[in-house]
């Protein structure tokens, strides 16, 4: 029983966090942390690091951050695709 257990605990680590790609989601779609934040309720700070830490599970870039610009990376438009 323990190994069942232990082997959906790793499978979990496989799937990104919902948060993470709702918040994504919605900076891809608007074109910015802060209305993404205002839209979900949340700080522009909490939007930024589910967003890096995405970046980080999946080990890619999806978003060019520029100054007061936003753009996504070939990565990032597959991904808001789908």
């Amino acid at each position: 029983m323990k190994a069942v257990q232990d082997g959906a605990k790793g499978y979990r680590r496989l799937i990104p966090s919902l948060t993470a790609l709702v918040e994504f989601e919605a900076v891809a779609r608007l074109r910015s942390f802060t209305n993404a934040a205002t839209e979900l309720g949340v700080t522009q700070a909490a939007v930024s690091r589910q967003v890096r830490l995405l970046e980080e599970m999946l080990a890619v870039r999806l978003l060019d951050r520029l100054h007061r610009n936003l753009t996504l990376t070939k990565e990032g438009e597959a991904l808001y695709a789908v």
